[in-house]
């Protein structure tokens, strides 16, 4: 797959339900021929209260999340920004965040945070998992991150709409054209803001392995029968509609893509090389 260029990026993000707005756009990329798609997305939740974005966005898609975000607040402005971890696809526009918005505060898992953005300390907010905020109307958790790439990554919960925000977990692989070493869970142009059951099919088990067996490498070497367990017990302590990655389609079939999941992780680490 050549290198990952801007792709569709709309003026508008997609409201998934009140209060909750899927921002953020797609890199572009060829495979084989094929031009193909790779989901960088954010989400806004906007409570009577107070505001939080989930993810930043990449930086090839500052001007646009800006806008969306312009959009999607209607006159309001931006109280909280939660990268769930601090890598370019989720913490890369926060400098023009909060330039855009003064008054906004970093919450998370901060703990390096000031080493990345020294001029910001200030505006740092120590969030663990089972803090919460009270939005109005409506509460932010934040979860631990059962699937994750970096130590001090949170996943949270919207509890106005029940949206889990899994940060790398889930991502939504399809059958498209890809190199052998490829990890991008891509997606075809027209796909990008469909919900997983408007896709033409859901991924298979064997789509879903590929991905997470290369870009989250140490599921090769540990069995995460005890991560999804933490899972399923998250998903029947809160009331679970919507799983909004960073990237891959916005999943709407909660219960069958932990099925899927859970099956490839098994088969990746089943099928490692020792």
């Amino acid at each position: 797959m050549s290198s990952l260029v801007p792709g569709c990026e709309p003026a508008v993000g997609r409201a998934l339900s009140d209060g909750v707005h899927w921002l953020g756009g797609c890199l572009s990329a060829n495979a084989d021929g094929q031009e193909v798609h790779y989901h960088v997305s954010s989400y806004l939740v906007v409570g009577s209260e107070a505001t939080i974005l989930v993810d930043t966005g990449d930086p090839a898609h500052r001007e646009t999340v800006l806008a969306q975000l312009d959009h999607a607040l209607a006159g309001r402005t931006l109280d909280f920004v939660f990268p769930t971890h601090p890598e370019i696809p989720h913490a890369g526009n926060l400098p023009a965040l909060l330039s855009r918005y003064p008054s906004a505060v970093v919450v998370g898992d901060v703990r390096d945070y000031f080493l990345h953005f020294p001029e910001h300390a200030h505006r740092l907010r120590s969030m663990l998992a089972g803090d919460s905020l009270d939005l109005g109307g409506r509460t932010f958790q934040f979860l631990p991150a059962y699937i994750r790439d970096l130590e001090n990554t949170l996943w949270g919960y919207d509890s106005g709409a029940g949206v889990m925000f899994v940060s790398d977990g889930f991502s939504f692989i399809h059958d498209v054209p890809a190199s052998a070493e490829d990890d991008e869970p891509v997606h075809l142009p027209g796909q990008c803001r469909l919900l997983s059951s408007e896709m033409p099919a859901p991924p298979s088990v064997e789509q879903a392995a590929y991905g997470t067996g290369r870009a989250l490498y140490w599921t090769k070497f540990v069995d995460v029968g005890v991560a999804f367990q933490g899972i399923e017990d998250t998903l029947e302590a809160y009331s679970v509609n919507l799983i909004g990655p960073a990237h891959g389609n916005v999943i709407d079939d909660v219960e069958g893509m932990l099925k899927t999941s859970l099956a490839a992780h098994r088969k990746v680490y089943e099928g490692r090389s020792l």
